[in-house]
């Protein structure tokens, strides 16, 4: 079986047997303290790479794990595989999945299984996996973006990119965890420390344990690169150097998802350059950062990996300050045009007629003729023997168009159409067949089962060249419509997110940033609601700032906004987290209070009246004290509606206003009043 044929390319070398000694690997092999696949899980990555297995042989291996079996079908009836009917059996999750994507989930799900916890006191295992989980989701999505790699291929690397570290962390749990204690200022000191204290470094253990598990070096060698891709010395647009930027990239995404909320703010620049330094802009950035986050939490429900709220992208944008924001984003657009006129300058004349193809015979002369006039047309040829080999390497590499001989041992080119028709990978791929066979039944036969066109052998290569610019054709109208459709996907985000502001404006005040009245009435119909379904009290307080009208005459309406701000700003401070403060309009607020009896909610009222009381309120150059008064009610059963409430609480209000204010005051109670300000 050979993989596609590509222009040379530097390539990551892998550990030599002089390498392996001196980290005396196969010694810690035998230790068993080394991070590693369960036995079903190696069985079934070798059983990807075997000629005759089947998807039976994989499925009798798998019930040797029911735990893995079912998180196979849970994935797969998961929300991140779409519509379909749910799936009961593994084997059918392997149909569905493919042989290739079910050899990286095994991989994954059995690494993460068995080190979910470990020895290392320093060592934050659950976040290594949530970070991990999230750079591996990342990967995929830049993958599914660019086509650097097969999305698949990009989830495995993004998660296992920083194995080593695990390894050490399992290896020496005393000795990293002195070097977890004592942070370095860069990866070039860390490593310098880590070989100090254990004799090797988490890049050395991630490319020996990948090298060991038969990741392809291409792959490792763009994970052994991505902490620093500009050291790897790729030519500038190779694919070495975009699946180091790529994977950079979505290490940092893994890091930004697992950060701390003061951190995410300090990460925005370093992400946006990062971003486009692999052709995306910020707006696009954002988009794809925000899917991430999502499916992220999806994938932690799935795997039981902890996750955390993250807050949208342009959310924390928004953070920044202005021209800084505006500065940043202006450089990246800089780096991504200086980037694209460098790939252009690398990929022309080349990139609208090359295609993966995966050409299938059993005959060593045609194999050899047939791939010698594509590889001279540019092409990426891929070689097969029959169907079944044919099969694994299309559900591996991702050809965009197979050609295939009809007459083949073990599984005929029909065979393998069905075959591939049957898989959500194969119906996106192109399939040209080869026969000897003209009758129209049997062409009729082949249309049916999925062929997309003929030709007639002995192959002609003039006609063979027709038929490819036809079915390139055909693909790059297929690939422009995937891309009209992430546009429309994107649209249809963009415009939800437009929907929400929009929603959000007509219910926030714009003076003090407060939910307005509109808001107000919809929490109390919320409420009322609650209170009908299963008695949940709740309490109201109306409150006015005394002698407002004075504010706004001496000092202007001006002033008197400032003022309201401010006073706005201290009622939020000083309630609690599960109360609803709304200005009613005017200086009057709203404090919507759930599951609160009147006597709690008269505590509550006292503190906001002292809040405002003692903070001085700024207009201009002047300090000046308000005071507050405030009327509270909760809801009773004789009462049929909130307005009801509302009128109840702002009655008790009046009178507190007519006692001179700076009062709290509720129906049947008395008033609670310690004036402490000059307006008293």
């Amino acid at each position: 079986m050979q993989g596609f044929a590509r222009p040379a390319e530097r390539r990551w070398a892998r550990p030599s047997r002089r390498d392996m000694d001196r980290l005396g690997f196969d010694e810690l092999k035998t230790t068993g303290k080394l991070p590693s696949p369960s036995g079903v899980a190696m069985r079934i990555m070798e059983l990807c790479r075997e000629e005759d297995a089947s998807l039976a042989d994989m499925d009798y291996v798998l019930r040797a794990d029911p735990a893995l079996s079912g998180r196979l079908i849970r994935f797969a009836n998961s929300a991140l595989m779409g519509g379909h009917r749910p799936i009961a059996a593994a084997i059918d999750a392997i149909r569905l999945l493919g042989l290739n994507t079910v050899r990286q989930l095994a991989l994954g799900f059995s690494l993460l299984s068995e080190n979910r916890t470990g020895l290392c006191r320093g060592f934050d295992y659950a976040g290594f996996w949530s970070r991990s989980l999230a750079s591996a989701i990342a990967a995929n999505a830049l993958c599914l973006r660019t086509r650097a790699a097969p999305p698949d291929e990009a989830f495995s690397c993004g998660l296992l990119s920083d194995v080593g570290r695990l390894a050490l962390a399992s290896l020496y749990p005393d000795q990293y965890a002195e070097v977890i204690a004592r942070p370095a200022p860069n990866l070039g000191a860390v490593l310098l420390q880590e070989r100090a204290v254990m004799g090797s470094d988490h890049v050395e253990m991630t490319a020996a344990l990948l090298d060991a598990w038969k990741i392809p070096g291409i792959f490792v060698s763009a994970i052994v690169y991505h902490e620093e891709p500009h050291k790897s010395e790729y030519p500038e647009a190779s694919r070495e150097s975009t699946l180091c930027h790529l994977l950079n990239l979505s290490a940092m995404i893994g890091a930004y998802c697992g950060a701390e909320e003061r951190q995410r703010k300090a990460m925005l620049s370093d992400l946006i350059f990062r971003g486009a330094r692999v052709g995306l802009d910020a707006e696009s950035l954002s988009l794809l950062t925000d899917q991430v986050v999502s499916n992220w939490r999806e994938w932690g429900r799935v795997l039981d990996v902890p996750t955390s709220e993250v807050p949208r992208f342009q959310q924390v944008m928004q953070s920044l300050d202005e021209p800084a924001a505006r500065m940043i984003v202006e450089a990246a657009t800089e780096v991504s045009r200086v980037n694209a006129a460098s790939a252009a300058a690398v990929a022309v004349g080349r990139e609208g007629e090359t295609l993966r193809i995966l050409l299938v015979d059993d005959n060593a002369t045609t194999l050899t003729v047939l791939s010698r006039i594509l590889a001279q047309q540019g092409h990426e040829v891929g070689i097969a023997l029959d169907g079944e080999e044919a099969l694994r390497m299309a559900m591996r590499d991702r050809p965009q168009m197979i050609i295939s001989d009809w007459i083949m041992p073990r599984m005929d080119g029909i065979s393998l159409c069905r075959s591939l028709r049957d898989t959500e990978e194969g119906r996106q791929m192109y399939f040209l067949l080869l026969t000897a066979l003209e009758e129209e039944e049997k062409l009729v036969e082949a249309f049916e089962a999925g062929v997309d066109d003929y030709v007639t052998k002995p192959v002609s290569a003039r006609l063979l060249t027709a038929r490819l610019r036809a079915g390139t054709r055909v693909i790059r109208l297929q690939e422009e419509a995937e891309r009209d459709s992430q546009s429309l996907r994107r649209f249809a985000t963009e415009l939800a997110v437009v929907n929400r502001r929009l929603r959000q404006a007509a219910l926030t005040d714009p003076l003090t940033g407060l939910p307005n009245r509109r808001h107000a009435m919809e929490r109390l119909e919320q409420e009322w609601a609650a209170y009908s379904r299963n008695q949940r009290p709740f309490s109201v307080m109306m409150i006015d700032i005394d002698r407002f009208k004075s504010v706004n005459d001496a000092y202007g309406h001006e002033t008197g906004d400032q003022a309201l701000r401010q006073v706005a700003s201290i009622l939020r401070k000083a309630a609690r987290s599960e109360d609803v403060i709304c200005r009613l309009g005017g200086e009057e607020f709203l404090v919507i209070s759930p599951d609160t009896q009147l006597t709690a909610a008269m505590r509550l009222a006292d503190r906001l009246r002292q809040s405002v009381c003692n903070a001085p309120i700024t207009l201009g150059t002047l300090r000046h004290t308000l005071s507050i008064s405030i009327g509270v009610a909760q809801l009773i059963p004789t009462m049929v509606s909130f307005d009801q409430l509302l009128k109840a609480a702002d009655d008790v209000l009046y009178h507190a206003k007519r006692l001179g204010g700076n009062r709290v005051k509720a129906p049947g109670m008395g008033v609670s009043e310690r004036p402490t300000g000059p307006d008293a």
